[in-house]
């Protein structure tokens, strides 16, 4: 039931995406600026009046006290340009997870809690060695999480990035969410779960060409390395895990006469810590729209 209503929203949500528009964007021969990373947050926000739309999916597999242990999760982001330097985000998704033990398999579905975010480019590299983007997070929890789980949380998320303009370009980012007031039982001591991220992300471009019909074709290769270190609770104890992942990737996007710039891209994710995942595969889709008024 999860993952047919998160179906349903992206696929709604792209088709509308996909039949509506204006003032369109003409393709140019300069190189694109660097777009959503597969971890590393980027410092680009979208235009004024421009909605961009992610989806993504996550694979994950991995070996724990004898257990297989397979995740996957879907999530969107939904981005929009109030000016050419502010961004209104918001994040929503799922996760399922199959343990699979002695001849038992579990399965659990989630709905993962959502987000309500704004970013604003402070540095811009016009001016300044580097972009930077600051912003606020509102993290809103779900309705099939712990009843005894109380509260809104909240975070800050930093991302700055350097394009030189020609086939390399480089982002990092940092993102901190707190959520406090969280029981592990419904007469337990609250405690505040906290998840830091960092990442840093390398990109080349090895394609980037337009059309005798105005269209654009561009392909990026990256390398990204991401640590992660997440709160949760172990057997009603709190515990905290340090995941660091590497993952190669590429991704190809296409631009038409009308500036609608589509993308679609896969990495590959490999566990560099024991707490982290083995390996798995990332997709990724979106849509970026010019402004739409």
């Amino acid at each position: 039931m999860i993952w047919k209503t998160l179906t349903s929203i992206i696929l709604t949500a792209l088709l509308c995406a996909s039949v509506g528009y204006a003032n369109p964007q003409d393709a140019n021969g300069s190189p694109e600026e660097p777009d959503f990373f597969f971890m590393t947050g980027g410092p680009y926000t979208q235009q004024r009046h421009s909605p961009q739309i992610i989806w993504a999916n996550q694979w994950l597999r991995s070996r724990a006290d004898g257990s297989n242990i397979r995740l996957l999760s879907g999530a969107g982001r939904v981005e929009f340009g109030v000016t050419d330097y502010l961004e209104a985000d918001f994040e929503f998704g799922g996760t399922r997870t199959r343990r699979e033990s002695l001849g038992q398999i579990l399965l659990d579905n989630q709905l993962d809690g959502m987000m309500l975010g704004a970013r604003y480019r402070i540095l811009r590299e016009e001016s300044a060695p580097v972009t930077l983007t600051v912003g606020p997070q509102l993290l809103i929890p779900n309705d099939t999480g712990r009843r005894w789980e109380t509260g809104y949380g909240y975070g800050i998320d930093v991302t700055a990035a350097k394009d030189w303009g020609g086939p390399v370009f480089a982002a990092t980012s940092l993102n901190w969410r707190n959520t406090p007031g969280v029981r592990a039982t419904s007469d337990g001591p609250s405690s505040s779960l906290q998840a830091l991220s960092w990442a840093l992300a390398l990109g080349l471009r090895p394609l980037e060409a337009v059309t005798k019909n105005d269209t654009k074709h561009d392909l990026h290769v990256f390398a990204e390395l991401q640590t992660t270190r997440v709160d949760d609770f172990d057997s009603d104890i709190l515990s905290r895990t340090t995941n660091v992942l590497l993952a190669p990737g590429v991704r190809y996007g296409f631009l038409n006469k009308q500036g609608i710039l589509a993308e679609i891209g896969v990495a590959f994710p490999v566990g560099l810590s024991r707490e982290a995942p083995n390996w798995g595969t990332f997709l990724q889709l979106q849509i970026e729209m010019p402004g739409l008024f």
